[in-house]
Formats: structure tokens, C-alpha cells, sequence
């Protein structure tokens, strides 16, 4: 140990410090003070030059490591949120169809190859809906030629069919012959309807002609024209209608009603009970069907609205399973629902659509009264491509009394319009060369708006055909098949809208498509 110092005659003497010192643990020594300074001895301590320095450098390095560590997490930090920032950057420029520019400050090579990648989804993403769309074009133009190509066919049957019911056959089973053909005529046309018009559905293409009118009136008329038909004559089918007005399309709400009663008529046994019924019920009008049929199992009532559903004991009877997705799909786009119940397998069918209630002005309820139309003989030119259809329509016509000519294509129309000066001129407007188009706008410019009736006839039922039947000047737009009698109908009509177009100039002379006419 180093050297002591000692208390003696009663003084204290300095103690001799030697070259080296002694080092000691202060927190250890803390004990062997007390004791020093009991005992009278004088203890010092100290610490080298060498320990202090290396404090320092220890506190040092411990201050440059907390810098460098903030530095490194504010770089690290930004290497993550640019990537980041310019992601979502990216993600809303594909959304927009925008292009994606890469940042300068980015050099990590992992968002390089990144952004490559992401530029690669986007002209692949491009190039689909480009493909997309070309199909949609596509789509549209083969659902227009099948339109026209079914219609045609159905249009010469229609017409050929009514020519022999006016002859009448030699006997009952020539007539009941007669009859079948008609039906089935009138089901394979509200089949090709159905299946164009939840195509157009499905694609958004299915325009409306909505204004305010009464859901019970179109119910009656509907069911009415129905049992015209002889549709309703082997079931016990009551109304109970009382008025709702709505904001609809007419000729979609009657497609409606047609729909929901004809699926009760398929499902319920011969002389079974349909019950139709339209009440309004605060804000909603309401439309029902109730059938004593077979009913539905709770599974298949969940699904009966899905596109080309059947049940297993409904397929005997036909049909695509496209007339109630019709009906739901129809229903939605003017702002209603439709349900269906039942309390099971052979205990009936409950079909419902609801629609909101709108108040119907005086003009809407006040309707005029109608007058009676002139059934005086038209001179007529009939210019139609298909020589069934037009045969059979010619011949029909003439069976009313109508003188007829006849057309094979655009040119030849236009040269037998001007030889006879007719009072109506039906142009099919899918002729070959000429289009039907092409021709009412060369009759419109040689005869003027309002000296003949011209009525376009057409297969294709597109919502753009309206528009161009506008431009081109015709007076009214059909779609086929149409029988000779509603085509008469229709021509009494469009003479009668010309008669007061001559008096009042001002009336518009393209009414909405008359295929309900």
C-alpha cells in the first residue's frame, strides 16, 4: 500500500506523495473512509489521465451514434414514403388513363423495376379495354343482325298466318291448325324480345320512355290484349285494379305485366285461379300476381329472378328462365323491386313488383277522347327485301282494300314512289344497297315533310334506330314482326298526325316506337 501518514504529538504531518498514485474504487473505498477518518487517517484518491480520455471518447461515440442514427432513419424514412407517395401517385393515374412518369429522386432499383412493372399493367390494362370495347361493338352489331335475321322469319309468318285465318280452312282441324301456328308465332316473338331486351339489359344498352301514367290502366290493357289472344281462356283470371300512377316506360310496364302473368299461366294447371292486382300503398304502387300453381320449393323463390333459372318440375314446360330477370331488371331501372313467395310445392305462386308513386297531373288523367279512324283504301308502296315478308304483307294489305306496289330494294322504291305518288311508303331499313335510311331522306327532299306517310319497318329494334329514323325523316318507326292489322292501325294513325301537322305545322312528326301499336 502507499504510504500513511501518521498523527503524532498531536499535530498533523503532510503526507510525502510518491510518483505513482494509488487508484481506487471510490464506491468501494466508501467503508475504509469512514473507518480512515475514525482511526485519524488521511486517505486520497485519484484517476488517471488515460480513464478520463476514455470517458470522453465513450460519451463522444455515443453522441455521434444517436446523429447517425437519426440521420440514417430520416433517409431510410424517405427511401419508404417516396416509393409510397409515387405508388399512389401511379394507382390514381391508372384509374384516370393517365401516364405514369418515374421520379428522378428514386434510384432504388427494386422501384425501378417496379414502376416497369406497373407500367407494363397499365398498357395491358389499356389494350383490354380497348379489346373490351371492340367486343362490345362487336356484341352490339351481332345482337342487331340476329335481331333482324329472327324478325324477318316471324314478320312473314305473322303475316301469312292472319291471311289464312281470314280465308278460313275447309274444316275444324284446318282452323285449329290455323290457330296453333298463330300462337306459336306470338311465342316465339315474345321469346326473341325477351332474349334482345335482357341482352341490352345486361349491357346497359336499354333506353326508356318514361312519363306519368296509371299502372291499373296499363294492367287492363295488357291483360286484355292477352285474352284477344286466347291466352287467358283456360284459367279463371281476375282484376282487382284500382289506380296508382307511376313514372314508367309504358311499353315496359305492359312487358312487365305480360311477363308475371304469363309465368302463372305456364305454372298452373288448366282452369286454375290467376289473381292480378294494383293498389297503391302509401308511396308505392303495387302490382301482384297470385297463382293456385305449383309453387316453389324456398330455395328456387330466393333464385326465380336470376337469369335462366328453372325449377327441376318447371322444365317441361319451356321457356329460356329470362322472362322474370326480365321482369326484376325492369322493374329496378324505373325505380322499383320485385319479390317472390310461396308457401311451398303446390300451394301457389306470389309474385310482386312495387314501384314509388308519382302524382299525375290533369293533363296526364284528362285524355281526350279518341276519334274514330279512317278506314278509307291507302295507295301504299311496299319496299322490302325479304320476298316472304313483303308477299305476305302485300297481300294482307290488299285483302283490306289497300292498293299495293311493291319494291325489292331502295332504288326501285324510290322510282315506283315517284310514278305513283302513294300516301304511304313502308320502308324496310335494312335494304340492300339504298339503306332505308338513304331512302326516306331522297323521298323527304323530292316530295317534301308532309305529302307522304313514310313508316319505317325494321328488324333490328336498335335505340339508336329511332334516332336515325328521326334524321331521316320518317313519320313513325316499327319494329317487325308486325301484323297487317297494327300496321293498318298504325297507318290510320300517321295519316291522322299528318292531317294535323298540315293545320298546325308545329307538331313533331316522329312519334316513340310503336311496337305496341
Amino acid at each position: 500500500m502507499g504510504e500513511r501518514a501518521r498523527e503524532g504529538s498531536g499535530r498533523m504531518r503532510p503526507m510525502k506523495v510518491r510518483t505513482h498514485l494509488l487508484l481506487l474504487n471510490l464506491g468501494s473505498l466508501a467503508p475504509l473512509i469512514v473507518l480512515a477518518a475514525a482511526a485519524g487517517w488521511m486517505l486520497a484518491t485519484g484517476a488517471p489521465v488515460l480513464a478520463e480520455h476514455t470517458i470522453a471518447l465513450i460519451a463522444l461515440a455515443t453522441v455521434g451514434a444517436v446523429a447517425l442514427s437519426a440521420l440514417l432513419s430520416l433517409k431510410l424514412a424517405r427511401r419508404i414514403s417516396e416509393p409510397l407517395a409515387w405508388v399512389t401517385a401511379a394507382v390514381k393515374a391508372l384509374t384516370s388513363s393517365a401516364s405514369v412518369e418515374m421520379p428522378g429522386a428514386i434510384q432504388v432499383r427494386e422501384i425501378e423495376e417496379a414502376s416497369r412493372a406497373l407500367a407494363d399493367a397499365i398498357n395491358a390494362a389499356r389494350a383490354r379495354e380497348t379489346s373490351l370495347r371492340r367486343a362490345d361493338r362487336v356484341k352490339d352489331e351481332f345482337f342487331a343482325m340476329l335481331s333482324h335475321e329472327l324478325r324477318n322469319p316471324l314478320g312473314a309468318l305473322a303475316a301469312a298466318t292472319q291471311i289464312l285465318g281470314r280465308i278460313g280452312a275447309k274444316d275444324a282441324a284446318g282452323n285449329q291448325a290455323i290457330e296453333v301456328v298463330g300462337r306459336q308465332v306470338e311465342q316465339m316473338t315474345r321469346l326473341v324480345e325477351d332474349l334482345l331486351d335482357i341482352s341490352r339489359v345486361t349491357r346497359g344498352k336499354l333506353s326508356l320512355n318514361r312519363r306519368p301514367l296509371n299502372l291499373a290502366e296499363v294492367t287492363e290493357a295488357t291483360l286484355r290484349a292477352m285474352q284477344s289472344a286466347g291466352r287467358l281462356d283456360r284459367h279463371a283470371v281476375r282484376l282487382e285494379l284500382s289506380s296508382a300512377w307511376v313514372h314508367a316506360d309504358e311499353a315496359r310496364v305492359a312487358q312487365i305485366v305480360s311477363n308475371l302473368v304469363g309465368n302463372a299461366l305456364k305454372f298452373t294447371p288448366e282452369r286454375g285461379e290467376i289473381t292480378v292486382r294494383v293498389q297503391r300503398d302509401g308511396e308505392t304502387a303495387l302490382l301482384r300476381v297470385k297463382d293456385s300453381g305449383i309453387g316453389m320449393s324456398p330455395e328456387l323463390a330466393s333464385r326465380v329472378f336470376d337469369l335462366f333459372v328453372q325449377g327441376e318440375q318447371s322444365r317441361g314446360a319451356g321457356g329460356l328462365g329470362i322472362g322474370l330477370t326480365l321482369v326484376k331488371h325492369l322493374a329496378e331501372l324505373q325505380g322499383g323491386k320485385a319479390f317472390a313467395a310461396s308457401a311451398g310445392l303446390g300451394h301457389g305462386s306470389i309474385f310482386t313488383v312495387s314501384m314509388p308513386v308519382t302524382e299525375a297531373g290533369a293533363a296526364a288523367q284528362a285524355k281526350p277522347a279518341a276519334k274514330p279512324l279512317n278506314r278509307s283504301p291507302h295507295k301504299i308502296v311496299l319496299i322490302e327485301d325479304n320476298e316472304d315478308a313483303r308477299r305476305t304483307l302485300m297481300t294482307a294489305l290488299s285483302m283490306d282494300g289497300h292498293e299495293v306496289f311493291e319494291a325489292a330494294d331502295g332504288a326501285a322504291g324510290i322510282r315506283t314512289v315517284n310514278e305513283v305518288n302513294p300516301d304511304v311508303a313502308i320502308v324496310d331499313v335494312g335494304l340492300p344497297g339504298l339503306s332505308g335510311y338513304q331512302v326516306a331522306e331522297k323521298l323527304r327532299a323530292a316530295h317534301g315533310p308532309d305529302n307522304i306517310v313514310l313508316i319505317a319497318l325494321t328488324g333490328f329494334g336498335q335505340p339508336d334506330s329511332l334516332r336515325r329514323a328521326h334524321e331521316a325523316g320518317f313519320d313513325e318507326y316499327v319494329t317487325k314482326p308486325i301484323t297487317p292489322e297494327r300496321l293498318v292501325r298504325l297507318m290510320d294513325v300517321a295519316l291522322a298526325a299528318r292531317a294535323r301537322r298540315r293545320s298546325s305545322p308545329s307538331i313533331p312528326a316522329l312519334r316513340a316506337p310503336s311496337a305496341s301499336v
